[in-house]
């Protein structure tokens, strides 16, 4: 992968209709550099990119080159140097080179973190989870009822209706007490949360979420309708139905005002202060980590920066705008593919 090189996807309308549409790729200046030939395409990850030719997906690098000429019926994202794919209902991982570490046989296979993978068998309402490494053992077996993704070297994972985190050793280093029955106004999102600079958030009962450090100890003495996991050192939290984020000392550092927000990324948040209607949507805007509005809401809808870029919604067009909200790149609007 080139040092400081990305590419971003672009959707360009065929003709007349919204639903027609081929995909190529810009740097960050909007410039054109792989021509719009694919119909479908994902951004780029590790260097990597799956794009769709026809009804099946390849692997292309920043030169437009195939790596992995399209041979599957699913696109896949890189991680830490593999990827894992679905193929006729199972899952396998693949590396760079598009050889399987791991023979599709498994019913559910995540992304990598921390050198693991959760991996799930049996049917849905039956399966089991467990973790597997880069050499495509199975490191922790097969024994949770549910399992989410290694951060900050813990796992979220489910025994029964409570949840708990273990280390990457697959021991228990915060053992399960945390509701995960469902009960809650939000089901199925009764779940533990990724730990993101020491904390995670953990639902308690009673609609209400807190937050708890690497001992499982709740970390702030307050308790919100919802909670995101920490991002850039700002969390996403509800109260009276509306949106803000607190700080990592817990303090409400932008009050929740707002009807929609998403997670901090590159020092900017996606939100909304208005409500949907009947018939129209409220626009969308940009606030620093401060609670400022620094691009004001006109977006119809709109992803997070990455890599100084964000893909962007208008009435009657899709592109990318820069930090100060101007667009790099700007097309016809369609009803885009895959992005992720």
């Amino acid at each position: 992968m080139t040092t400081g090189v990305m590419l971003f996807p672009i959707f360009v309308r065929q003709g007349k209709s919204r639903t027609r549409f081929k995909v190529g790729y810009i740097n960050q200046t909007g410039n054109v550099v792989i021509d719009p030939k694919y119909d479908e395409g994902t951004n780029f990850y590790e260097g990597l990119a799956s794009v769709k030719v026809g009804n099946r997906w390849g692997i292309i690098n920043f030169a437009g080159d195939f790596l992995i000429q399209p041979s599957t019926w699913g696109w896949c994202r890189f991680r830490e140097g593999l990827a894992s794919i679905s193929v006729k209902g199972k899952w396998g991982i693949i590396d760079r080179r598009g050889e399987f570490v791991v023979t599709p046989r498994y019913d559910y296979i995540g992304p990598f973190r921390d050198g693991l993978a959760v991996f799930g068998l049996g049917e849905a309402n039956h399966r089991r989870y467990g973790f597997l490494n880069k050499n495509g053992s199975e490191a922790i077996p097969p024994v949770f009822h549910d399992a989410e993704e290694f951060s900050e070297g813990l796992a979220a994972v489910r025994v029964g209706e409570l949840w708990g985190y273990v280390a990457t050793s697959g021991v228990f280093q915060i053992t399960p007490q945390f509701d995960g029955s469902g009960k809650g106004k939000r089901w199925p999102d009764t779940r533990a949360g990724r730990f993101v600079e020491g904390f995670a958030p953990v639902w308690v009962g009673q609609d209400q979420y807190r937050f708890i450090d690497t001992t499982g100890a709740f970390a702030f003495d307050v308790t919100f309708g919802d909670a995101n996991s920490f991002c850039e050192s700002r969390a996403v939290v509800e109260q009276h139905n509306r949106y803000g984020f607190i700080d990592t000392d817990g303090m409400m550092v932008i009050e929740c005002r707002f009807s929609l927000v998403r997670d901090f990324s590159e020092g900017l948040a996606r939100v909304k202060e208005g409500e949907n209607k009947l018939g129209t949507i409220a626009p969308s805007g940009f606030i620093d980590s401060h609670g400022k509005m620094v691009l004001p809401p006109y977006f119809y809808s709109a992803a997070s920066f990455r890599n100084g870029l964000c893909f962007v919604e208008t009435e009657d067009s899709i592109g990318y705008i820069d930090r100060r909200g101007e667009f790099v790149w700007q097309g016809p609007h369609v009803e885009y593919g895959v992005l992720l």
